[in-house]
C-alpha cells in the first residue's frame, strides 16, 4: 500500500474534500511521477497523474476492472462485466444509442426541452443556472427518452437521482430503487407487449443473434442511467456555462455558430471532466508507471489529470475551443468500457449552450469570483449565478 510520507496531503481525503485547487495539486504530483500516493475514504490509494498511465489502466480490465458503486443496490451492471458477457450486453444496449438516434432525439427531445426550461425563466433577471437549468435538463432528457409520462416526471426524477446517493445514503437510495422498480415494472411489461418508439421500448426489443435483454438486465441498466448520465451531464453543463460566460465573446458567437458550440462542448469536457477521478481496484499484484501495486489496492484513474497532461495538450490549463487533438481526451474513458452515452452527452452540451445563447443573449455572470468548481471524484461548480 502507499507509503504515508507520499500522501497528497496528510489531512486531505479525495473522497470527501472539495479540492477547488485539484488541478494544481495534480500538476505538482505529476512532476514527481506518473503514479502518486493519496487518500480515499480514509484509506491509502494510488492516483495516476499522466495521460499514458491513465489510458493504459482504463483499457486493462484484467488488472483494473471496471465497477459501478450502485451495483450492490441495482445488481450486476454492464460496467463490471467482462469478456463475452460484456460484449453481448454492450452490443444490445449500444443499438439503442446510435448516432442517428441521437440526431433524431436532438430535434424531438433535447431542443424542445431546452427551450421549454429557458422560457420558463422568462421575466427573471437573476437566478442560479445550476439549480434552474443545468441540474434539470439532462435528468428530464432521460425521462423523456424513456417515455415516462410528463405528469410523473418530478417523482421519477427524485427516485432516479436518489440512486446516486447509495454510497452516502443507502437507506434513501434503497427506498428509491424499490419505488423506481415498482413504478417501471408494469410499464416495461406493457411496452414488451406493445412497444413504442422510446428508449425503453428499444431496450426491450433489441435483439442480437436471437438474444434479448432480460428484465433484470434492463433494470440494472436503468439503475445506473441516472447516476451515470444525469449527474455527470449537469456538472458538465454548469462547467461549460461558467467557462463561456467568463469569456463573453465565446457566448455571443455561440448564438449563431453550431460548430463553435460543438467545439466548446468538447473543450469543456477536457478542461473540466465531470468525472475527474475514476475509482477502480487492482485485481492482482502488478505495476503501473514503475510503481508496484498490490492486489486489492484502491486506484484512482486520473481522468482530469490525463486531460491536463502537458505532454498531450499544450497549455492544458487554458480553455481553448480551437485546440487540436481533443479526440485524445479521456473524459468518456478508453477501451472496452468507453461510455455508451458519449454522443448524447455531447449533444446535450451543444443544445444547452446554443439555446441559452439564443434565448438569453444578455446573460452574464453576476460575480465571476463566486463561481467555485469543486470535487475530486465528481466535479463541477456548486452554483453559477447569472443576470439577464
Amino acid at each position: 500500500m502507499p507509503d504515508s510520507d507520499r500522501k497528497l496531503d496528510s489531512d486531505l481525503d479525495l473522497a470527501r474534500a472539495p479540492v477547488p485547487d485539484l488541478h494544481a495539486r495534480i500538476a505538482r504530483l505529476r512532476a514527481a511521477g506518473p503514479v502518486a500516493a493519496v487518500r480515499f475514504h480514509g484509506r491509502p490509494a494510488w492516483l495516476t497523474t499522466t495521460h499514458a498511465e491513465t489510458r493504459d489502466a482504463l483499457a486493462d480490465e484484467d488488472r483494473f476492472p471496471s465497477a459501478s458503486i450502485q451495483e450492490p443496490l441495482v445488481g450486476k451492471t454492464m460496467q463490471s462485466m467482462v469478456g463475452e458477457q460484456h460484449r453481448r450486453n454492450r452490443a444490445l444496449i449500444a443499438s439503442a444509442f446510435t448516432p442517428r438516434g441521437v440526431d433524431a432525439q436532438q430535434k424531438t427531445i433535447l431542443e424542445p426541452l431546452a427551450y421549454e426550461l429557458i422560457d420558463a425563466l422568462a421575466g427573471e433577471t437573476r437566478f442560479d443556472l445550476v439549480a434552474r437549468f443545468a441540474h434539470r435538463f439532462p435528468a428530464i432528457v432521460i425521462t423523456r427518452l424513456l417515455g415516462i409520462p410528463v405528469h410523473d416526471e418530478k417523482l421519477f426524477l427524485e427516485w432516479g437521482l436518489a440512486l446516486f446517493l447509495f454510497p452516502w445514503n443507502p437507506d434513501k437510495a434503497t427506498a428509491a430503487w424499490r419505488a423506481f422498480r415498482d413504478y417501471l415494472t408494469p410499464i416495461v411489461r406493457a411496452r414488451r407487449a406493445e412497444p413504442g418508439s422510446d428508449l425503453l421500448s428499444r431496450l426491450i426489443q433489441v435483439e442480437l443473434a436471437g438474444e434479448r435483454l432480460t428484465e433484470d438486465e434492463i433494470f440494472s441498466f436503468l439503475g445506473i442511467l441516472y447516476p451515470a448520465g444525469a449527474d455527470t451531464a449537469f456538472k458538465a453543463i454548469a462547467s461549460m456555462m461558467a467557462a463561456v460566460l467568463g469569456e463573453r465573446s465565446l457566448f455571443e458567437r455561440a448564438r449563431t455558430d453550431a460548430e463553435l458550440c460543438a467545439a466548446i462542448a468538447d473543450e469543456t469536457l477536457r478542461f473540466e471532466a465531470p468525472v475527474a477521478l475514476l475509482p477502480r481496484r487492482a485485481a492482482r499484484d502488478t505495476q503501473i508507471g514503475g510503481q508496484r501495486i498490490a492486489a486489492g489496492d484502491q486506484m484512482l484513474l486520473g481522468i482530469t489529470a490525463a486531460n491536463r497532461d502537458p505532454a498531450v495538450f499544450a497549455e492544458p490549463d487554458r480553455f481553448d475551443p480551437t485546440r487540436r487533438g481533443l479526440e485524445k481526451s479521456l473524459v468518456f474513458g478508453h477501451g472496452p468500457h468507453f461510455c455508451l452515452g458519449a454522443q448524447l452527452a455531447r449533444a446535450e452540451l451543444r443544445v444547452a449552450l446554443g439555446a441559452l445563447a439564443e434565448r438569453m443573449p444578455s446573460m452574464r455572470l453576476e460575480d465571476p469570483k463566486d463561481v467555485e468548481t469543486v470535487g475530486a471524484i465528481l466535479r463541477g461548480p456548486k452554483r453559477v449565478v447569472v443576470r439577464v
